[in-house]
């Protein structure tokens, strides 16, 4: 039988590098009756499976206790507001990008813990792989990447951030406060014309 993390366990996934091998000699499940961790060779290829049903709009799990705010952003970290990041040091770690997502990662208040959890944007069947929008969360990635979600005419392609997404596209996912009010200073501050900024803050609202 695996332990399962407390609070105050130190969550090691996170100082892996994506090392799955690594991560599962060091892993204490944080959420065993609702998630599981797949590990798999390579780096960052482990993924997430839901061990429960859920319908879209069910709350799957709270961030806290385990989350805390970390000294920099990382590969590893969640953008909680326009400067400030966390570690999610649960089993979260490990619900991988997707251009099509079945969760969304809700961060209430930049400094609330309370207020940040996982939900369910479509229905779920357990086994299924959870998958959230990075940007959603994330301006500017640590590490870029190359999307390889296999969501068709969906994918986005390069997953750096939300600020290379236009907002007709951002419009099609749900999206925190923090990353709308970025989107709209940065069109505020652009060289369009006024009737076009108007037209994209209007996406924004």
């Amino acid at each position: 039988m695996t332990a399962t993390a407390s609070v105050g366990d130190a969550y090691q996934g996170h100082l892996t590098a994506g090392d799955g091998m690594l991560a599962s000699r060091l892993h204490k499940p944080t959420h065993a009756s609702l998630v599981q961790v797949v590990f798999n060779n390579g780096s960052y290829n482990s993924h997430l499976i839901s061990l429960q049903n859920f319908a879209r709009g069910d709350k799957i799990s709270s961030f806290s206790p385990h989350a805390d705010f970390a000294a920099k952003k990382s590969y590893s970290t969640v953008q909680t507001g326009e400067d400030t990041h966390i570690e999610l040091n649960s089993d979260l770690l490990y619900c991988n990008h997707s251009c099509d997502p079945n969760v969304a990662f809700v961060i209430g208040d930049a400094k609330d813990k309370a207020s940040w959890y996982a939900r369910a944007e479509k229905d779920i069947k357990k086994g299924d792989i959870l998958t959230f929008f990075y940007p959603s969360t994330e301006w500017h990635m640590s590490q870029p990447f190359e999307c390889a979600c296999n969501s068709g005419s969906r994918c986005l392609g390069q997953i750096d951030g939300a600020h290379s997404i236009e907002p007709k596209t951002l419009k099609g996912y749900f999206v925190n406060n923090h990353i709308l009010e970025l989107k709209r200073n940065q069109v505020q501050s652009s060289n369009l014309a006024d009737a076009d900024k108007q037209a994209q803050l209007a996406l924004l609202q």
